[in-house]
Order: structure tokens, then C-alpha cells, then sequence
């Protein structure tokens, strides 16, 4: 009888463990090193000045691997990337949006 109880103290405690583990997260929350929430200037449309032109957000969110992709520089506080296998002249920027998800930004005319 000692026995099952201290097996079923255990096993419950276990549970809580395994339990524990599981977290989730509300929008504009962080999770790892990237917000959830994109800023308020991507939102509105405004562009990323980068080798003296203009770079719109769109409205694709592309999945990629954080592998596939080299951290370019940062604007008003967000880091922006290219895809790995770029070349210069770039066509295409990205902000890191959620996981494994990137904000396209195109050239401005």
C-alpha cells in the first residue's frame, strides 16, 4: 500500500513536470529573439532606407529557415535579413516576423 502511493506521488509528479513544459504565448508577447508584434512603421507601410533607396513591406510572409537566411542590418530598431543565396544588387529584403517567418520589402520606383 506504502508502495502504490509513493508510485502515484511519481507519477503525478511527472505530470506536473511534463505540464510545465508547455508554454504559449499571446500575441505581441516575445519568444525568443524576435517579437511576435511587428512595429507600428511596418505596419503603416513605411519604408526601410538601405544603400540610399526606399524598401516597402508587402504583404508576403515567407517561410524560411533562420539558416537560410544573413542578418544585413538593422532599422529603426528592427534587424533586417536577405536570403543567404542572394547577390549583389539585392531584390528583396526581409524582417523577422515569427518563427521561421520573414516580412517581404521590395524596392521602391
Amino acid at each position: 500500500m506504502r508502495i502504490s502511493r509513493i508510485l502515484f506521488r511519481l507519477g503525478l509528479l511527472s505530470l506536473l513536470i511534463l505540464v510545465s513544459g508547455c508554454v504559449s504565448y499571446a500575441p505581441g508577447q516575445f519568444r525568443g529573439d524576435f517579437p511576435i508584434k511587428e512595429s507600428a512603421w511596418i505596419k503603416e507601410g513605411q519604408p526601410i532606407i538601405f544603400e540610399d533607396r526606399s524598401w516597402y513591406p508587402t504583404e508576403d510572409v515567407e517561410n524560411l529557415l533562420d539558416s537560410e537566411m544573413d542578418l544585413l542590418g538593422q532599422y529603426n530598431e528592427v534587424p533586417f535579413y536577405i536570403e543567404r543565396r542572394q547577390i549583389k544588387p539585392f531584390n528583396r529584403i526581409y524582417t523577422k516576423f515569427g518563427d521561421h517567418q520573414y516580412r517581404l520589402f521590395k524596392k521602391g520606383q
